[in-house]
């Protein structure tokens, strides 16, 4: 399990309710509309602590909503998981400068992520570089009427943005240290 200490003032509504306590003691409890891929309408999450229900929320559900947060922060590509025979998408995350994908699972060779489909889910991916918000909406096929609020971000409450900001940090300082090593 890892754990973040991220700046408490960047994250406001998320230290307002941790009070002295660090902010990754803050339980929080998520609702879905639709279920997640393994059937879960509702999880607890602690801030900053990668485990499996952060790796639920953010690598079976929630996964743009990380990656969107990420970006914004970056600039990175977008790596899309795309089944290869019917091109849609499975999952989302980033592509790092030196080609490694970024996710709630860490930073790995996108070789990895293909097999990693391949061996627990029995799909045969491709991982696609998507440059812009707007390119990630239209692939992930949002009701155009949403469009510009998924793009700036005004459909994310912002409870939900602060909890997804820290996980991004988190693992862009994996991203940094990762990239630091290869270099």
């Amino acid at each position: 399990m890892s754990t973040a200490t991220p700046y408490r003032s960047r994250y406001p509504q998320l230290a307002a309710m941790a009070g002295d306590r660090p902010l990754a003691d803050v339980e929080l409890t998520i609702g879905f509309e639709r279920p997640t891929y393994h059937g879960h309408t509702e999880l607890t999450v602690w801030p900053g602590v990668i485990d499996e229900v952060a790796i639920e929320l953010y690598g079976y559900s929630q996964c743009h909503i990380l990656a969107r947060s990420m970006h914004q922060r970056t600039r990175w590509s977008f790596g899309v998981v795309e089944l290869v025979d019917s091109r849609r998408w499975a999952h989302v995350g980033l592509l790092t400068p030196a080609g490694a994908f970024a996710d709630i699972e860490g930073v790995r060779p996108v070789d990895q992520v293909v097999a990693e489909f391949l061996l627990r889910h029995g799909l045969r991916v491709r991982i696609r570089p998507i440059y812009t918000l707007d390119d990630v909406f239209t692939v992930i096929g949002g009701r155009e009427e949403t469009r510009q609020i998924w793009i700036d971000g005004s459909d994310i409450d912002p409870l939900s943005a602060e909890v997804a900001g820290i996980f991004a940090d988190l693992l862009l300082a994996q991203a940094d240290a990762v990239e630091a090593v290869s270099a």
